[in-house]
């Protein structure tokens, strides 16, 4: 693509999309006219959009910055942009990241993330929490990397799938400076698909469980129930609070012809949505400056600091959460009892005192720093040494406080503190060699590289009880010694690379890569995978006998490659190891309960695709459509009750489990619909389309039980639910009836009766995004959906509110529509004092649309600024998550419900629902002032 840049006073170039837009702010009367080609970060090469052969998706930081607002993470405003991209919110709590899939990538393991993409921020490979406290406002663009053409260049850790992250850098002129600054507020939205009974319907309702005898208590009296209802309140009022939000960041940009320079500055909160606690604030700086030596030589360099800090209490389903306590108590329960303590409520634990009393502060501090220096022998030929680095440092300090009611339920009323120290620290010491040669309609480039990159972590955490007071928590001032454990690991890559890359005149084009990587993890028998990819593309549009004028390219591609994983495997899973302990006032040592496997290898992924890439109407139109297929073998699983060596004990074992394919079809099109001095409106839209089959399992196994939920079993899906299936409810007795594996139908529940669901997974078959944007002199309007559909998650939280057995809990409207009278349809079961059994009756569709965000703005340029010394000045008013269509109980979204999801078991995204901290609902107000 080319664009007519003008030379500027002040100006702003930035991404958008896959488009490169140079704005104009302010008019010379000379302007010279210079061809800026579009170039697309592919790997570790940059190359012209024309140039590319790979499978890839770019989103530009101008469209994250208009995102930042709705969540302080990165991971979640990719929701919806970018086609074979699947992000699930983990929580809705400021700051945390989500789950997210390229291409469907499936991993089983009990590690949170071990489906996430390879994240490499400026050529650093980064963990995704790392990744997403970068502020939005830093980045320059993020390129979404999908098949084994642009993924197999990192070999060993790109089965996921890639996100590679360009930051902003100097550029020649004089220095431009932006400063950034909104407001605004987020609350819970109103709940979906359900309404909270209020206390007039909890008595109505244990009423007429008392006149069933499920409720033993008696029958309220008029008298009785006039004083509950005088207590009636809305839990969520006492325990929730409309959060504040604020974002501010000033950067500079300029240089000369020699050097050039980016500096920025940012802080932003998010109080969040339960009341008293600090939800996320976070402070960033960032700078980076390149020096052309010599005529041959350049250095860069980069540093960036980060510094978050979160307060919460514990948000995961049980009676400690919050949440949990906004649907479970009664309405007519109070907070404190009649002599002013704390009313211990239906759940033995009071929200309030949880909140005061029961702390957890957590503060993270990264580093990061790189240096390069790049020498060119000749025209073509240069070489490039980079060393990064990255620190993190993390302090996790949880209180209960002393004399507290919690104190006292956990059993330690003087209190106790735990502080956590822990540090993380990894480098990429890379050197490459790129040459490039062009002779008359040919053009030949290589890339040679060798890699090396280290891990090291390291943590201490100590707990002390009996508290010196409530509010003194320094854990030196408690005064018995419970607990003290700690953890040191490392890991090491070492990697070579060669790519090649072979152009003619733009209509053929042949690209191939190798690389060979070491991995530490793995087992001693197979420490090193060699990776390698090769693809194919020609650009019909370019032949001389093509001659349709309003077809600026029609380039088919072919690629096909392989890749590794590692994610979903711990440090020293390949070796057999010991634990130390104390027993009374000796110390111990013994063999861990997990076996080493010597010939743990890499879990790998052998990857086609096929695509084409359409513009028409000089790229008003833009169309790229892909389909890809996925073998990905050796998927990595920890086999539990494994006997080691003829002996008794039970142990664990990671091992490579067996194969899963995925096929599917992508496409993304954007349309500039009208495109004129003053009126521009373009629409843009992606879908992505998916099957999944598990083709083996490891020896003779034919079905893995995950999480007791979801299995894995040959011919189906990975994560295909499997439990009993509801035969809905006898319309003459009210008896919940159910089916048997061969189709009969009985009214005696039986676990021995669960069935594979097929076709009913954690993973949706289609999923993707659209908007829209105006401008209108100098209006501008942008608005973006997402949506996905196919997928199911076992909703628990719908089936307790509706679970006649918690009748002294509170509950949904819906929990009054059972089976009362012969020939009701369309009902819950006859109420019973066992309540409901684990059945798909509660097993939903995952299926929405959501109105993620709106964005209306205004700016004020030069003419109308006048001599006031600014360049333009934009005010703006956002909405994030401001509808959802759905037929799901609550949100479908939230990927983790559980905090034993992550702790105790395999993580599998998405198969439960609970009790999580919710997505919430953001208004801001906003101002860009441009210098």
């Amino acid at each position: 693509m080319n664009v007519k840049l003008c030379v500027l006073t002040v100006g702003v170039l930035f991404f958008t999309g896959q488009s490169i837009n140079a704005q104009t702010v302010k008019r010379d009367t000379t302007t010279k006219v210079k061809q800026i080609e579009e170039v697309v970060l592919v790997g570790v090469q940059k190359k012209k959009k024309e140039e590319i052969t790979q499978a890839v998706s770019v989103v530009g930081g101008e469209e994250l910055t208009r995102m930042s607002a709705s969540s302080t993470g990165i991971t979640n405003m990719l929701q919806g942009k970018m086609s074979g991209l699947q992000v699930s919110t983990n929580s809705g709590k400021p700051g945390e990241p989500g789950s997210i899939r390229i291409r469907g990538a499936v991993n089983v393991s009990s590690v949170l993330g071990a489906s996430d993409p390879l994240f490499v921020v400026d050529g650093i490979y980064m963990t995704q929490r790392q990744f997403n406290a970068i502020p939005a406002s830093d980045i320059e663009s993020v390129t979404e990397l999908k098949d084994a053409a642009s993924t197999a260049v990192y070999g060993a850790r790109a089965a996921n799938g890639v996100i590679v992250v360009t930051t902003k850098r100097g550029k020649s002129g004089k220095p431009s400076i932006v400063y950034d600054t909104r407001f605004g507020f987020a609350f819970k939205p109103k709940d979906k698909n359900f309404t909270m009974m209020n206390t007039s319907q909890k008595i109505q309702y244990e009423n007429e469980m008392s006149g069933l005898g499920i409720n033993p208590n008696p029958v309220y009296t008029s008298e009785e129930a006039a004083l509950l209802l005088a207590n009636d309140h809305d839990w969520s009022k006492d325990i929730l609070r409309n959060s504040t939000i604020q974002y501010h960041n000033l950067s500079i940009r300029g240089g000369s012809e020699t050097n050039s320079y980016f500096v920025s500055l940012g802080y932003d909160s998010d109080s969040g949505i339960l009341q008293e606690l600090d939800g996320f604030k976070r402070y960033n700086a960032r700078f980076n400056f390149d020096q052309k030596i010599t005529d041959k030589l350049k250095m860069g360099f980069d540093f960036g600091i980060v510094n978050t800090k979160t307060q919460d209490q514990r948000f995961s389903y049980n009676a400690l959460s919050p949440f949990y306590s906004i649907y479970t108590l009664n309405p007519y329960e109070t907070i404190y009892d009649s002599d002013g303590s704390f009313n211990p409520t239906t759940n033995s634990i009071n929200p309030i005192d949880l909140r005061r009393n029961e702390l957890t502060t957590d503060w993270r501090t990264r580093f990061n720093a790189q240096i390069s220096g790049t020498y060119e022998f000749f025209k073509g030929l240069t070489f490039k040494s980079t060393f990064g680095n990255i620190y993190d440092l993390r302090k996790n300090k949880y209180v209960v406080k002393k004399g507290s009611d919690i104190a006292a339920v956990y059993g330690y009323p003087d209190g106790s503190i735990r502080d956590t120290r822990s540090d993380f620290w990894t480098y990429v010491f890379n050197n490459r060699l790129d040459f490039s040669k062009s002779f008359g309609q040919h053009k030949i480039g290589a890339v040679a590289a060798f890699e090396y990159s280290q891990e090291e972590f390291g943590s201490l955490s100590g707990t002390k009880r009996v508290m010196l007071g409530p509010d003194v928590t320094d854990i030196g001032s408690a005064a018995t010694p419970f607990a003290i454990t700690g953890a040191t690991t490392s890991t090491r890559y070492v990697s070579m690379l060669g790519v090649v890359d072979y152009n003619y005149a733009g209509r053929y084009l042949l690209s191939g890569s190798i690389r060979r990587d070491g991995n530490s993890r793995l087992g001693a028998n197979n420490k090193y995978g060699n990776f390698w990819s090769a693809s194919i593309a020609w650009n019909l549009a370019k032949e001389s006998f093509f001659n349709v004028p309003f077809f600026n390219d029609i380039k088919f591609r072919y690629s096909i490659g392989t890749t590794g994983n590692v994610a979903s495997l711990a440090d020293y899973q390949n070796l057999i190891s010991i634990v130390s302990g104390d027993y009374g006032a000796d110390p111990t040592s013994g063999p861990s309960n997990f076996v080493g496997n010597k010939d743990l290898k890499w879990e790998s992924k052998t990857s086609q695709n096929l695509g084409v890439d359409i513009s028409m109407f000089k790229n008003r139109i833009k169309l790229t459509t892909e389909v890809f297929k996925d073998d990905r073998k050796d998927f990595l699983y920890a086999i539990p009750s494994t006997q080691y060596e003829g002996g008794g004990y039970l142990f664990s074992s990671i091992t490579n489990a067996g194969n899963i394919e995925i096929k599917g079809l992508e496409s993304e099109l954007n349309v500039e619909i009208i495109k004129s001095a003053d009126f521009d409106w373009s629409v843009r839209g992606n879908i992505s389309m998916l099957k999944y089959q598990v083709k083996s399992l490891y020896g003779t196994a034919t079905q893995l039980n995950l999480d007791g939920y979801t299995f894995m079993s040959i011919g189906m899906e990975p994560t295909t639910f499997k439990m009993v299936k509801s035969a809905g409810v006898d319309t003459q007795t009210g008896e919940a009836l159910y089916y048997r594996p061969d189709g009969s139908i009985t009214n005696v529940y039986s676990s021995s009766d669960a069935q594979f669901l097929n076709g009913k997974s954690t993973l949706p078959n289609a999923y993707g995004g659209f908007g829209t944007t105006f401008r209108y002199k100098g209006f501008d309007l942008n608005a973006d959906f997402s949506f996905q559909t196919g997928g199911y998650n076992y909703n628990i939280m719908a089936q307790n509110l509706v679970d006649f057995s918690a009748y002294n809990q509170n509950l949904s409207t819906a929990a009054f529509n059972y089976w009362k009278n012969p020939g009701d349809t369309n009902v819950l079961p006859a109420p019973t004092v066992n309540g409901f059994e684990t059945t798909d009756a509660f097993l939903q569709k995952t299926d929405f649309i959501r109105f993620r965000s709106l964005e209306l703005g205004y700016t004020f340029d030069k003419k109308i600024l006048g001599n006031l010394p600014l360049s333009s000045v934009r005010v703006y008013g956002s909405g994030q998550n401001l509808a959802l269509w759905t037929k799901f109980t609550g949100d479908p979204e939230v990927a983790v419900a559980s905090e034993t999801q992550v702790n105790n078991g395999t993580f599998i995204p998405g198969a439960i629902s609970l009790y999580n901290y919710p997505t919430t609902r953001t208004f801001l107000l906003g101002l860009q002032v441009n210098f």
